[in-house]
């Protein structure tokens, strides 16, 4: 039988279990493709543009762990949102850093206010573990994104010829027609 000392503890571990699992939300899986479920447009009003917050944004925001190695425009719960991923550095029981260049973070914000919406751990792909090359404000700049059209509505880091290089896709706003470039 345990003691009470036991059972207290015991208690203490389960309400701590329970705490966090509210300390932020899951982070809900991304559409297949890039534009899937827009509403018939790829220009949410009053959208912040990527050109605009990607060099402010990883010193700004509990969004970002570190250099930012993807970004994607969704359309969540009625409403547009920005996925953001960025490498993060995970910590040992004791705090320390731990050397795992797979691991980062997966965040939802408002496209308006960059408001974190949710986010989560997430293991990032070969490219996106490259931090060599252009960052994310520079792939953006050299895009041609400007307003009012095009838009950028998904960065990703991609393998080419054994290179991590950006992908991008923009977004005709007029249109609504989508074409992908790629930026070293």
């Amino acid at each position: 039988m345990p003691t009470p000392l036991r059972l207290r503890a015991s208690a203490l571990v389960l309400a701590g279990m329970l705490a966090c699992a509210g300390c932020s939300a899951a982070v809900p899986s991304p559409p297949a493709a890039v534009g899937d479920g827009f509403p018939g447009t790829c220009l949410p009003s009053e959208v912040s543009w990527p050109s605009d917050f990607l060099e402010s944004l990883p010193g700004e925001s509990e969004a970002i762990g570190g250099a930012i190695v993807g970004l994607r425009l969704e359309w969540l719960d009625d409403d547009f949102a920005w996925r953001l991923r960025s490498a993060d550095t995970r910590v040992d029981t004791f705090g320390e850093p731990v050397d795992d260049p797979s691991f980062g973070r997966e965040s939802l914000v408002d496209v308006r206010t960059l408001e974190v919406l949710s986010t989560g751990e997430t293991k990032l792909t070969e490219a996106e573990q490259q931090l060599n090359g252009s960052s994310a404000y520079s792939a953006a700049q050299l895009s041609g994104e400007q307003y009012p059209s095009p838009l950028i509505v998904e960065m990703a880091r991609v393998m080419d010829d054994g290179s991590p290089v950006w992908q991008l896709t923009l977004c005709d706003t007029a249109t609504n027609e989508l074409t992908t470039t790629t930026v070293n």
